[in-house]
């Protein structure tokens, strides 16, 4: 799939490959559950990312910047949009 990117998408790209991919391979499941079939709204996974939930770590500002979160709820909303 072609995900249109502005700047804000691409670098919630390369965060979300950075920090997330690992554990939710394309925004599947793998060690973590699917996030692109989650409901939920973005500011719950904004706080889900940075408080953690279960075996989920949360990411500290200095790991994931409040900018850097907006920017993967961003893509994940293009992403899911596709």
């Amino acid at each position: 799939n072609f995900i249109p990117k502005n700047d804000r998408v691409a670098n919630g790209e390369k965060v979300f490959m950075m920090y997330c991919h690992s554990c939710h391979p394309g925004g599947e499941a793998g060690v973590g559950p699917s996030i692109s079939a989650n409901p939920a709204p973005q500011f719950v996974k904004r706080f889900q990312m940075r408080h953690g939930l279960g075996v989920m770590p949360g990411f500290k500002r200095n790991e994931i910047s409040k900018d850097d979160l907006r920017d993967i709820s961003k893509y994940l909303k293009a992403w899911k949009s596709y």
